[in-house]
């Protein structure tokens, strides 16, 4: 019963989020930011495809307001799958010298590939 609670609580914030879009106007484009697909992309990459010679990443301070990074840091921190998932990416990026050691994951579009962090 508690899984079943916690999937349902996930896939309700996943939903709410999903009606959340950003668009940018930065300096280079960025592709639109919807929340709700940055977590599920977080939920279902497969770390093993990641082609490290071809990652684009994506600076989410860049197209979130501050509320949008709170909800994203608040659902990746009370999720194990997402949370196991962030941690994978962030070494594996970390290791290649893609992402700094203060950079932190916090999505993945699985349409285009592009994965979205934090950058303190």
């Amino acid at each position: 019963m508690r899984r079943f609670r916690q999937l349902a609580l996930m896939l309700s914030v996943v939903a709410t989020l999903a009606l959340v879009v950003v668009t940018t106007v930065p300096a280079r484009a960025q592709p639109t930011v919807n929340v709700g697909r940055l977590i599920a992309g977080l939920v279902n990459v497969n770390i093993s495809d990641i082609d490290l010679t071809d990652v684009q990443v994506v600076n989410v301070e860049d197209s979130l307001n501050q509320n949008q990074i709170e909800i994203l840091n608040n659902v990746l921190n009370n999720n194990t799958i997402l949370s196991n998932n962030q941690n994978n990416l962030n070494n594996l990026l970390r290791n290649a010298d893609i992402i700094s050691n203060n950079d932190v994951v916090v999505g993945v579009d699985i349409l285009s590939g592009d994965i979205f962090i934090l950058s303190p």
